[in-house]
C-alpha cells in the first residue's frame, strides 16, 4: 500500500472519549492512555488500518522507551477492547482499526473518482480549444468580416483571444491552407492577424 494518500488525514469521531471503552480506560489510566491510544491510532492510519503486533517493535516505533510509558501502551493496546486484532493467511498476529481501513477505502476511492473527473474536465477543455482554433476563415459574420465599406476586419472570435492563443490559431490555420482557400482575401487577412498580434507584443 502507499503511504502518501494515508498519512495526510483521516476521520475522527469529536466524542470518542465518550464511549464506554474509551471512558473506562482513561479514568483507569488517566489522559495519557487517550494520547497513547491516538498516537498508535495515527500509526496505524500510516500503514493502512493493520499492522503485525509485535509488542517489542510499536514501543520503539512509536519513539517509547520508558518501562512505565510501554507498560502503559500495552494495556492500551491489549485490554481496553479498542483495536482489533486478526490472523492473516501467513499466520501472522494483526492489529489495526477496523474504521481505518474502511476510510483508507473511502479515501481510495474519492481519490480516483476525482482523477476520473479531472481527466474528464481537461478532455473537455482541449476539446473546447480544438474547437476555437479550428473555426476557418470563411465569408460568415464570426470569422473574416466585411465592414460597411467593405472593409476585411479581424473576426471578435480572433480578438478575445489571448496573444498566445491567437499566435496558435494563426499557426494552426496557414498548416491546414485556411488562408490560401480564399486567395487575395485569406492573405490580407493573415497579414492583418499578424500586424495585430504583433502591436500586442
Amino acid at each position: 500500500m502507499k503511504n502518501d494518500l494515508y498519512s495526510i488525514w483521516y476521520k475522527h469521531s469529536s466524542n470518542i472519549t465518550n464511549s464506554p471503552q474509551m471512558a473506562y480506560m482513561i479514568r483507569l489510566e488517566g489522559i495519557e492512555s487517550y494520547g497513547l491510544y491516538m498516537q498508535f491510532a495515527d500509526t496505524l492510519h500510516t500503514v493502512g488500518g493493520y499492522l503485525e503486533y509485535d509488542f517489542k517493535k510499536i514501543p520503539l516505533m512509536l519513539g517509547h522507551t520508558k518501562k512505565n510509558i510501554k507498560a502503559k501502551l500495552e494495556r492500551v493496546i491489549n485490554d481496553y477492547e479498542l483495536f482489533e486484532f486478526y490472523t492473516d493467511e501467513d499466520g501472522k498476529e494483526m492489529v489495526g482499526l477496523e474504521r481505518l481501513k474502511e476510510n483508507i477505502a473511502s479515501l481510495n476511492k474519492h481519490k480516483e473518482n476525482g482523477a476520473k473527473g479531472g481527466r474528464k474536465r481537461a478532455e473537455n477543455y482541449r476539446n473546447k480549444s480544438l474547437k476555437q482554433v479550428e473555426k476557418p476563415v470563411t465569408n460568415n459574420t464570426e470569422t473574416s468580416e466585411m465592414s460597411a465599406n467593405n472593409e476585411l476586419k479581424l473576426p471578435d472570435w480572433f480578438l478575445r483571444q489571448t496573444n498566445f492563443r491567437q499566435k496558435e490559431s494563426v499557426n494552426h490555420m496557414v498548416s491546414e491552407n485556411k488562408f490560401n482557400s480564399e486567395g487575395e482575401r485569406g492573405a490580407r487577412m493573415l497579414e492583418m492577424m499578424i500586424k495585430h498580434i504583433k502591436s500586442q507584443e
